[in-house]
């Protein structure tokens, strides 16, 4: 978390989740920030959309005198965005972790994670950065869970389970323990996943098959 105001890019429904943190943990939501043109000058709630991200009077404030994090929702234009953020504005996003969360002693907790309420988070799990983990999952110890990947509300990742880069876990999913997500890999919501995905595949039901 930080100590720095925060704005926000996107405006969606992920978007006012990350706010909501921010505002459960004291941190002040500067305003958001969204390429559509209508919506600025709006309010979301009590927080202002103050622009897009080619207005460079708030641009220029994020790694300045504002915090940032990412809340788009399209996973393609989530990744760009951080890379833009991270080469001109020299900066990483910040993490937004509800306080209900319970995070044990971890081997690594990196940049831009999103952490909903009442996640478990076992011992000597890795979490690259820009990971999202959606509210009431549990992560059990050892898990590892590469950069830009979603993991749906609710779903379960068992011991030592390995979950690639840009995989994604449907809602309400079982990972059973040991078992490897590949790189973009698709686990449909509701799925109860006993052996390896490859990369770039999708699976679904229970237990999970590969379309």
């Amino acid at each position: 978390m930080t100590s720095l105001p925060v704005i926000i890019i996107g405006v969606n429904p992920f978007a006012l989740e990350v706010a909501h943190i921010f505002q459960q943990n004291n941190v002040i939501v500067y305003g958001f920030l969204d390429d559509d043109v209508k919506k600025k000058d709006t309010m979301i709630g009590e927080i202002p959309v103050l622009g897009t991200t080619e207005d460079e009077n708030y641009w220029g404030l994020i790694g300045k005198t504002c915090a940032v994090f990412v809340a788009l929702e399209n996973p393609t234009e989530r990744k760009k965005m951080i890379e833009l953020i991270e080469e001109d504005r020299k900066t990483k996003p910040v993490h937004a972790i509800h306080p209900s969360a319970q995070i044990a002693h971890v081997k690594s907790l990196a940049y831009g994670i999103f952490i909903g309420a009442n996640v478990v988070v076992g011992a000597e799990v890795k979490i690259a950065d820009h990971v999202i983990i959606g509210p009431g999952c549990i992560i059990e110890t050892g898990v590892n869970i590469d950069e830009l990947s979603q993991i749906g509300a609710g779903s379960v990742i068992g011991k030592e389970a390995q979950i690639d880069k840009n995989a994604f876990i449907g809602i309400h999913s079982t990972i059973v323990g040991s078992i490897k997500i590949g790189k973009g890999a698709t686990i449909g919501a509701g799925s109860v996943v006993i052996e390896n995905i490859p990369a770039s595949k999708r699976a679904f039901g229970n237990p999970a098959k590969i379309l």
